[in-house]
């Protein structure tokens, strides 16, 4: 390339960006310059170029001092308070309106069904000395009126309640009707002085649902009386007796009930009670027919002041000629007096129909050697076994004994069996060993098992 066409390449770029104008025109002839040519065509823009690196951020200045707060203003006065305004007049009371009429009754529902029945509670009937209605005076009127309307059932019983007092009267037992008193046994501060007879009333049939209670009591029968509490009839019933305490010259539970009508065994169950016999001519126990059962209870006919002998405080079987069953239990029982056991007038056949269970009791005589008594003294009947003895258990204690003698003796007649386990025996004489049967008792010793 000739140096003219690089000229023209470069004017020609500088008058595209502008750099240089137009050339000058051809100087006149008088010497001034001709007039200035039009300006060239401006080229076309170029490309731009590429951009250069971005260059390093500078180091950062030092942090400048913080400015000191402002002090705050000064808080202004407490504008006084502006006063209240006067109270406004009180309203006059507007007139009460005029009730308006009862509405008429509306029309009776329909009955409802019939609930499900309440709890069973008895009826309380409470007996006090001197009581005015709606208390009673005495048991007997209080008995009379649970039964107004007609005999309790099982389903319908009630409560006789009766307060520490002295009562003077006889007193007949119903069914279903419990009689209960504020004592303990011992306590002697809600007495009944005569005689408490039970003959119920047969209910279903079964002695089960034929029966009375009677607890917290002290029973004086006074002489002349046939007992304390005289058990008899002929339907089958149960008389249950607690915290009961029987104290005189009678028998204080005469047993006489045949049980004949429904079905079971008469029976009465005596727990935490005292029978006591003050006559050495009538035991506290005495059961002609029927079944004792005895817990915790104490049994006595204590003999007078120099006795030499101690009387009978237990006599079962039966005074006439009858097969009824005659039985008395006692578990935990203290027994003082002899016992007799007669079945001579028994028609029964079947073992064991009268007989005598001593568990865990203790049983103390007065004895004399000269004259000696037994513990037990029993009169069978002909037949072998319906007469028959139980002893486990239990301790006895004469004043006096003779060696070999026999504590528990069977007169002639069928012979005895005597269940017998570990028992003891002392004598206040020193004698330590005696015969436990004798007679027709024989002892049979229980077996292991």
């Amino acid at each position: 390339m000739t140096k003219e066409e690089v000229d023209f390449i470069v004017a020609l770029c500088c008058a595209r960006l502008g750099f240089v104008s137009g050339g000058r025109g051809e100087r006149g002839r008088d010497g001034r310059p001709g007039e200035q040519g039009l300006p060239g065509l401006q080229g076309a823009r170029g490309a731009p170029g590429i951009a250069g690196e971005r260059g390093e951020p500078g180091i950062q200045g030092p942090k400048g001092d913080p400015g000191l707060p402002g002090l705050p203003g000064e808080r202004g006065d407490k504008g006084d308070p502006g006063d209240n305004g006067p109270p406004g007049a009180k309203g006059d009371k507007g007139d009460p309106g005029n009730d308006g009429l009862p509405g008429l009754p509306g029309a009776t529902g329909p009955k409802g069904d019939k609930g499900d029945p309440g709890p069973l509670w008895p009826d309380v009937f409470v007996v006090s000395p001197g009581a005015t209605a709606p208390f009673y005076s005495s048991v007997q009127a209080a008995i009379d009126a649970a039964v107004s309307g007609g005999e309790r059932t099982e389903a319908d019983p009630a409560l006789v309640l009766i307060l520490p007092g002295d009562y003077t009267e006889d007193v007949a037992l119903k069914k279903h009707v419990a009689l209960l008193g504020l004592d303990r046994l011992n306590q002697f501060s809600t007495i009944i002085r005569g005689q408490v007879t039970c003959s119920l009333t047969l209910e279903g049939g079964v002695r089960e649902k034929t029966f009375a209670t009677v607890a917290g009591l002290c029973i004086f029968p006074p002489g002349g009386k046939t007992a304390g509490i005289y058990f008899t009839g002929a339907n089958s019933q149960k008389l249950i007796l607690t915290d009961v305490a029987i104290e005189g010259s009678v028998p204080a539970i005469l047993a006489d009930n045949t049980f004949t009508v429904g079905t079971g065994t008469s029976q009465i169950l005596v727990t935490d009670c005292r029978l006591r016999s003050t006559n050495v001519l009538e035991p506290a126990l005495r059961v002609k027919s029927g079944a004792v059962e005895a817990n915790r209870t104490d049994l006595w006919n204590r003999p007078p002041v120099g006795a030499t002998s101690s009387p009978n405080v237990m006599v079962l079987g039966p005074s006439v000629a009858q097969s009824q069953t005659c039985t008395a239990a006692l578990t935990d029982c203290n027994i003082e007096g002899n016992v007799r056991i007669d079945s001579s007038l028994s028609t029964a056949i079947a073992a064991g129909s009268i007989g005598l269970s001593l568990l865990r009791c203790t049983q103390f005589i007065i004895n004399s050697t000269a004259v000696p008594i037994r513990f037990v003294l029993v009169n069978p009947n002909a037949t072998a076994g319906v007469t028959a003895l139980a002893v486990v258990l239990s301790v006895f204690r004469a004043t006096a004994w003779t060696s070999g003698t026999a504590m528990i003796f069977g007169n002639a007649g069928g012979s005895i069996p005597v269940i017998s386990r570990l028992n003891s025996f002392r004598a206040d004489t020193g004698i330590i060993v005696a015969n436990l049967t004798g007679g027709s008792a024989v002892n049979t010793v229980m077996g292991a098992v």
